[in-house]
């Protein structure tokens, strides 16, 4: 197990890495801008993550990956409720 430096170290990782894994390889992290601004668009009339990625076809996890993305850019904030919001 590869151990880590302080983060004022010189050095990064002491040891070498063994066993690399690629996570969430499965996932597809590609959208098309009109798509991102749809997302925007539903995300501030309140769609659950859910309602999004059903009306993508795509998973749920992709779609937070894809909020992550527009939060960072500031096209997106955050809104009560957070990413699931329960019908009433």
């Amino acid at each position: 197990m590869a151990r880590v430096a302080a983060a004022s170290g010189d050095h990064y990782m002491k040891i070498s890495r063994k066993k690399r894994v690629i996570v969430c390889e499965e996932m597809n992290f590609v959208w098309d801008e009109p798509e991102l601004i749809y997302i925007t668009e539903m995300w501030s009339e309140g769609a659950d993550v859910r309602l999004i990625a059903n009306r993508f076809d795509r998973d749920p996890d992709e779609v937070l990956f894809a909020l992550i993305h527009l939060a960072r850019q500031d096209k997106i904030t955050r809104r009560k409720g957070g990413l699931f919001i329960e019908s009433e």
